[in-house]
């Protein structure tokens, strides 16, 4: 009988923590994916940090990294970290522990490119991205497409705008209302 009552009040206090915000919070996650590139036909993993503050139960605004490594035949590829500011918004019910989001980002993206691991060319450019997915208690998957151009000189037919499939986790950011 004790141990159930521990695994009750276990559980009432995970269900209590693990809502995913409030209006007025700050939130921090971290996100790793499978990143999709359109020019080379390469996929490849990344990884990503955010941090964001409610604006309201239903909206927030970010500042999100995120880094790859997209190589071609393993002898040449792109390096990519990708700076933004996000903003989220949720299609909330209420009383729900899960939610539809859609969101969008504009910010910096720095490259490099190399060959025969000897860097060959650095290239920075604007970005934008946009996304949408589900978020669960703390968890969150979500589809993002990031608009990535490498100038012309660099490589005039290059574009490395991308497609990722992100899986990741929240900590703290209240409850949902």
């Amino acid at each position: 009988m004790k141990r159930l009552v521990f695994i009750i009040c276990i559980c009432k206090i995970c269900t209590n923590f693990s809502f995913a915000q409030e209006a007025g919070k700050l939130r921090a996650g971290v996100e790793i994916g499978y990143l999709y590139s359109r020019s080379q036909d390469v996929g490849t993993l990344l990884g990503a940090a955010e941090l964001k503050y409610n604006l309201q139960n239903d909206m927030n605004v970010g500042l999100k990294v995120e880094g790859s490594e997209i190589t071609g035949c393993g002898c040449h590829g792109n390096k990519i970290v990708i700076f933004s500011a996000t903003y989220d918004y949720y299609f909330h019910p209420t009383g729900k522990r899960s939610s539809h989001f859609i969101g969008a980002g504009l910010g910096y993206y720095f490259g490099e490119e190399y060959a025969y691991g000897e860097p060959t060319k650095y290239y920075n450019n604007p970005t934008g991205l946009i996304r949408v997915g589900y978020e669960i208690w703390k968890f969150r998957i979500s589809l993002t497409y990031n608009l990535l151009i490498i100038p012309k000189d660099i490589d005039p037919y290059a574009n490395n705008s991308n497609i990722a499939l992100n899986i990741g986790f929240y900590i703290g950011g209240g409850k949902w209302k």
